[in-house]
């Protein structure tokens, strides 16, 4: 039964059959593209990256077995105001946005418990895995549909950057 539940937690996080491989969603963006915000739009895929961070950490942080995780009372503490005009900030986003799907990849191999974690009340490591993947897909659809709008999707074959 884990070996089942193993895979499909290891698909979702991951992409394989449900959705297009997280990195390959980000794949050549610059911080100047990044930055664009479609017409008709109020985000930018940088600012989307942001928000899939920043719920990403507080749900590793909660995988790792934190007892006081800092959930936020609203969801606009996840959406940021200003980016940071020397690319650093993207380039660090997105090393978090991997490393951290890295993670999760790799606790979605050793799931030994389905109690509840201590600081998701009612929430066991596979459920809260299955919320980081779904969150992160779905947002993920987000990124691409904005690349569209912009004339960015898919990805140019000629540069790789992961």
């Amino acid at each position: 039964m884990f070996g089942i539940m193993t895979a499909s937690l290891k698909n979702s996080i991951k992409g394989e059959h449900i959705h297009v491989n997280p990195l390959v969603a980000l794949e050549n963006l610059t911080l100047e593209m990044a930055a664009k915000v479609p017409e008709n739009s109020e985000h930018s895929c940088w600012h989307i990256l942001h928000h899939i961070v920043f719920w990403q950490d507080l749900m590793l942080e909660a995988l790792r077995g934190k007892t006081d995780v800092d959930w936020p009372k609203s969801n606009d503490l996840s959406w940021p105001k200003e980016l940071s005009k020397d690319g650093t900030n993207w380039d660090e986003l997105v090393q978090r946005f991997k490393s951290g799907i890295d993670e999760a990849y790799g606790m979605a191999e050793n799931i030994e418990s389905l109690e509840a974690l201590p600081s998701w009340p009612k929430v066991p490591a596979f459920r809260a895995l299955m919320v980081f993947g779904q969150h992160n897909a779905y947002h993920l659809g987000e990124i691409v549909a904005t690349r569209q709008a912009l004339g960015l999707w898919p990805p140019s074959s000629d540069h790789k950057t992961f």
